[in-house]
């Protein structure tokens, strides 16, 4: 809620200053446009910092729980092997012509992959990649200049 709080402020100051013909329009757009990328800066630092302590905590009952250990060692292992299997296996087999062309298996791949990121670091994994790679006020700032 401060956070909202803090950027209704900023807004109202500079409509307030503005109708008091204290600043002119380039001022009142210059400081709406520092109060929206302080609040998107803030909004990362907050998912940051929320995102650490979460990972932090599922780590803390990974070394306490033997039972989360023998999972995610499972887990991990069998991935890499169907993984081990699609890159290196499939294609040996098919090179060494023991077979002419291999089913394809699905989704299983992906899946796999998903998996094992799952198991090594998912959040920052999905939260950095892809079309939307970014901070939030790299894509703030994006939008507003156009």
């Amino acid at each position: 809620m401060s956070l909202i709080n803090g950027m209704l402020d900023k807004f109202l100051a500079a409509f307030q200053a503005y109708e008091n013909k204290t600043i002119s329009i380039e001022q009142l757009k210059t400081q709406l446009y520092e109060a929206m990328v302080a609040a998107a800066r803030d909004v990362e630092v907050a998912h940051a910092d929320a995102l650490a302590k979460t990972y932090a905590s599922f780590m803390r009952a990974v070394e306490k729980s033997k039972l989360m250990q023998v999972v995610w060692a499972v887990v991990t292992l069998s991935q890499l092997c169907v993984l081990l299997w699609h890159q290196v296996g499939i294609p040996g087999i098919v090179a060494l012509g023991l077979i002419a062309r291999y089913p394809s298996s699905g989704t299983t791949v992906e899946w796999s992959y998903l998996l094992l990121g799952a198991c090594v670091g998912m959040g920052p994994m999905v939260l950095r990649a892809g079309s939307d790679a970014g901070t939030i006020t790299d894509r703030l700032k994006s939008m507003v200049g156009k």
